[in-house]
């Protein structure tokens, strides 16, 4: 059975693209500016997937582009500890999601 179709296939795509836009950040985090070509030699991610996952983080205010490549706001640098306490909240979510699901599902 592919992910796709699986009860968990939406958020499974929704965490690749997560992770990526992470690399991207700690990419960034150890040196900015960055370029396309250079954050996807770090990475091993595709150059089309850099694209997206930067045009996303600008959008979303965490990354400003430069003649040099993409560098990270100063608003992101000062959210750093609201965006821990985010992945935490969410994590806790799906632990709890897991258990629920384990406990119906071991029930027969």
């Amino acid at each position: 059975m592919d992910s796709s179709t699986t009860l968990f296939g939406e958020i499974k795509n929704d965490l690749e693209t997560v992770k990526r836009h992470i690399a991207i950040v700690q990419t960034l985090m150890n040196e900015q500016p960055v370029g396309i070509i250079k954050i996807s030699h770090e990475t091993g991610i595709p150059e089309h997937k850099i694209r997206y996952s930067l045009r996303v983080l600008e959008k979303e205010g965490l990354i400003l582009p430069s003649r040099e490549g993409a560098i990270l706001t100063p608003e992101f640098l000062e959210s750093k500890e609201k965006i821990i306490q985010e992945a935490q909240s969410l994590t806790e979510e799906m632990q709890e999601i897991f258990h629920n699901l384990k406990t119906s599902l071991m029930k027969k």
